[in-house]
C-alpha cells in the first residue's frame, strides 16, 4: 500500500512577495509620509491657534503609563500635520452642504452662529430655560451682595452689577427652530428680579439690545460677543443704574475698515477662512482715552471727560463696555477677572472709586458669588 505523504504548501511567488512588501511600504508611507512632509513644509502653512484655548501639550514623564495612550491622542489631534488645512477644508464642506459638525458651535439661521452647552458655558440650556439657580444660591448672592453695597456705601460709593446678555437670548429670531424655548424667565432673568430686591441697581439689558438689534447690529455674527454699538447701549443703563446723565438713543454707526470683526465662533468650528463678511461697526461717539494697557489687556486705565473714578470689574464683555463707560468719569480702572484678586486690588486700587462696576456675562454668571466675596475682602482691608 503506498504511503501518504503530507502534500508540501508551494513557496510564496516573487510577485506576491512584492506586493506584500510593496503594501507595507504604502502602509508606512501613509503613517509616517504626512509627518515628514510636516518637518519640510511647516514653516510655509498657516499653524495660527484659532481655537482660544491651549492646545494640548505632548505628555510627559508625568504622565502614568495606563493614560499615556489617551493622552498621546489629544496631543495628536491638537498637534496633526497640516490639521488646519484640513480643518478649514471640512469647513468649506460643510458650508457648500448647509451642515455644521461641531460639539462647540451651533449654525442659525442667516449664517449665524451660536455657542452650544461647553466646558465654560451652558449657552444653549441658559436659553431654553432649562437652568436656574437654587433658592440657596440665590439668598447667598443677595447676602453677598446687600454687605458688598452696604460696605461700599459707607465709603461713598456706587455699586452697579451688569449682566451681559448671552447672544442666544438677543438674537433669538436667528436662532434654529431645533432649539425651543422651554420655559422662562431664564435663570439670569429670574436672579436679576432676586437681586434687584436688595435695592442694589442690577442691569440686565436684555431688551433693550433684542429692540436695538432689529435695526442695527448689536452682537457679532460670527462672534459671542456684543459690538461697539451692543456695548454702548449697555453704558447708558449702567449711567443711568448709577444716576449721571446717559443718551436713550443710539447715535450713528459706520463700518471701520481698519478692523476686522472677531469671530471665536468661527475659529472654534474651523469656520476662520470663510466667515469673513461680517463688518465692524463704531458708533459716532466719544470715548474715553486709554492711559495704560491696550483695548484687550487684562488691566487697563481711562482718562475720560467726566467726573470721580470708576472701577471696572470685567470679563470678555467688558473690553468693549470699558471705552465707553470710562467716558463718564475722570479715571477709570478696568481688571479683567483674571486679575481680581484682593491682593491686586489693593496695589492697582489703594482708595475706594466713586463707582464700582461688576459686569458679568450671562454665561459666566455662577462666577458672580466668588467676584463679590473679592471685592468684599477688598474693600474691608482698605484702610
Amino acid at each position: 500500500m503506498p504511503v501518504l505523504t503530507p502534500e508540501k504548501k508551494s513557496a510564496p511567488t516573487k510577485c506576491a512577495a512584492r506586493g506584500q512588501r510593496a503594501l507595507a511600504a504604502g502602509f508606512f508611507a501613509l503613517l509616517l509620509g504626512p509627518g515628514l512632509l510636516w518637518l519640510a513644509l511647516h514653516s510655509r502653512c498657516d499653524t495660527t491657534n484659532y481655537e482660544n484655548r491651549t492646545l494640548t501639550p505632548f505628555p510627559g514623564k508625568s504622565v502614568p503609563i495606563s493614560d499615556w495612550p489617551s493622552a498621546f491622542e489629544s496631543w495628536l489631534e491638537d498637534n496633526a500635520p497640516f490639521r488646519n488645512s484640513f480643518l478649514s477644508l471640512k469647513a468649506g464642506a460643510d458650508l457648500l452642504t448647509g451642515s455644521l459638525d461641531s460639539d462647540s458651535v451651533l449654525q442659525g439661521r442667516d449664517g449665524w452662529l451660536f455657542l452650544k452647552d461647553v466646558s465654560d458655558s451652558r449657552s444653549l440650556s441658559d436659553y431654553q430655560g432649562l437652568t436656574a439657580y437654587t433658592e440657596e444660591e440665590t439668598r447667598t448672592m443677595a447676602e453677598t451682595l446687600t454687605a458688598l453695597n452696604e460696605a461700599l456705601a459707607a465709603r461713598g460709593s456706587k455699586l452697579v452689577i451688569l449682566f451681559a446678555p448671552a447672544k442666544e437670548g438677543v438674537y433669538a429670531a436667528r436662532m434654529p427652530t431645533s432649539i425651543p424655548v422651554v420655559s422662562r424667565p431664564t435663570r439670569v432673568e429670574a436672579l436679576t428680579q432676586a437681586l434687584s430686591a436688595s435695592g442694589v441697581p442690577v442691569v440686565f439689558p436684555l431688551e433693550l439690545l433684542r429692540t436695538a438689534s432689529e435695526t442695527q447690529q448689536v452682537y457679532y455674527k460670527y462672534d459671542t460677543h456684543w459690538n461697539d454699538p451692543g456695548a454702548w447701549l449697555a453704558a447708558q443703563q449702567v449711567f443711568a443704574a448709577l444716576g449721571l446723565p446717559y443718551e436713550t438713543t443710539l447715535p450713528q454707526t459706520a463700518v471701520d475698515p481698519g478692523e476686522t470683526a472677531p469671530k471665536d465662533l468661527a475659529n472654534l468650528c474651523g469656520r476662520w477662512n470663510w466667515c469673513t463678511d461680517d463688518l465692524y461697526y463704531k458708533v459716532n461717539a466719544p470715548t474715553a482715552r486709554l492711559t495704560e494697557g491696550g483695548r484687550e489687556s487684562e488691566l487697563t486705565r481711562y482718562q475720560g471727560d467726566g467726573s470721580g473714578t470708576l472701577l471696572l470689574a470685567r470679563d470678555s464683555f467688558g473690553a468693549a463696555l470699558g471705552p465707553h463707560l470710562a467716558e463718564g468719569f475722570d479715571t477709570a480702572l478696568v481688571l479683567h477677572t483674571n486679575q481680581l484678586t484682593v491682593e491686586n486690588l489693593l496695589v492697582q486700587q489703594p482708595t475706594v472709586p466713586d463707582a464700582v462696576v461688576l459686569e458679568v456675562g450671562e454665561r459666566f454668571s455662577d462666577n458672580l458669588q466668588r467676584r463679590m466675596e473679592i471685592l468684599l475682602d477688598w474693600v474691608g482691608r482698605l484702610a
